[in-house]
């Protein structure tokens, strides 16, 4: 008897350090979450971009993407190609978590956008290659804990995550920040090793090859895509799609553009940039500084003039005089050349 309850008592203790060290670690990380990543500290910031963007009358632009956008994208750039054409200066908002698809973008737009009511006039998702097709979730742990939790569990769990050990992923991801972010500790923790910043690039390009090799074995499809554009046009928002550039040049299919097309929403394609060199892509996937620059230049100008985002910008054109003015590198493929360096 006094053996039995002796066992037990230890048993107890045992558990009872476990739920401590456990906790400990739940409330250390809270503290220390911003020391994994610089993705960690931007998520937090999304409310005040949020709040930022929704300021004053001027037209609201939101960005919404990944480590491309992160890198691509330089708003005052962006700003700066309209600044001659009298058109009103914007709010610029970026929200860019790393490492992100589209069925993440869904859900930081329902999480953080729709309550915010920001409610920007124009929603730009730039993305590349595979970001748009119907897929595996990258991270189910960070889809629970960073961008759908139990808020949208509901909804994940019925659209998104499907299996039981996923759902179970799932909700561990939401309600432990240990295990939402264990793939930011492990990655930490490789940091430490000698040249594994130079390693890892090389590491995720071939997997992230590997996985598009095996996706395309199958015909893409876009229902969730469409999922995405019938709520955000229930919000009366206007999205522009934008094809970032990468080393090398990746289709976009006929069903793409006819989801987006049914979708209320629009698509252009800016894979135009000049190759110059491998000093175009820092680690062969990000734009350098100077790339990006031209990018930021090329994506303000068709903001500008594309019909679709200037309507939802600035309303429709008063006169076809206005686009002129804006309008005359397209022909002069000289200014082209100088300006941007866009490949025709």
């Amino acid at each position: 008897m006094n053996s039995s309850t002796s066992n037990s008592r230890s048993e107890w203790k045992v558990i009872a350090s476990v739920l401590a060290v456990l906790l400990l670690g739940e409330a250390g990380l809270y503290f220390t979450e911003d020391w994994l990543s610089h993705d960690m500290q931007h998520l937090r910031e999304i409310p005040a971009i949020l709040s930022f963007v929704k300021q004053g009358n001027a037209p609201r632009i939101l960005f919404l993407g990944n480590s491309l956008t992160h890198r691509g994208v330089f708003p005052d750039v962006v700003q700066g190609a309209w600044a001659n054409t009298n058109r009103s200066d914007a709010r610029i908002g970026l929200v860019y978590p790393d490492d992100t698809i589209l069925t993440d973008w869904h859900y930081v737009y329902r999480r953080f956008v729709q309550p915010s009511r920001a409610q920007p006039q124009l929603l730009v998702i730039c993305f590349a290659d595979k970001h748009l097709e119907d897929g595996p979730v990258h991270s189910i742990e960070r889809l629970g804990g960073e961008f759908a939790g139990l808020a949208f569990a509901s909804e994940a769990l019925s659209h998104d995550v499907l299996s039981l050990s996923d759902r179970a992923r799932y909700m561990l991801g939401a309600t432990s920040r240990l295990w939402a972010n264990r793939e930011r500790i492990q990655k930490r923790i490789l940091t430490m090793i000698p040249g594994y910043q130079e390693l890892a690039p090389v590491i995720n390009n071939y997997f992230r090859s590997s996985k598009q090799g095996e996706a395309r074995a199958k015909p893409p499809t876009y229902n969730k895509l469409a999922r995405f554009l019938d709520i955000v046009a229930s919000d009366g928002i206007k999205v522009v799609f934008v094809a970032t550039p990468l080393p090398e040049r990746y289709p976009l299919p006929e069903d793409l553009h006819n989801t987006i097309s049914r979708g209320g929403a629009e698509l252009v394609d800016l894979q135009g940039i000049e190759r110059t060199g491998p000093d175009d892509f820092l680690d062969g996937y990000h734009l350098a500084p100077a790339a990006a620059e031209r990018f930021s230049k090329a994506l303000g100008m068709t903001l500008v003039n594309n019909d679709y985002a200037h309507n939802a910008l600035w309303g429709a054109r008063i006169q076809d005089a206005e686009r002129d003015s804006v309008s005359h590198l397209q022909s002069d493929p000289a200014s082209w050349h100088d300006d941007l360096r866009l490949v025709k």
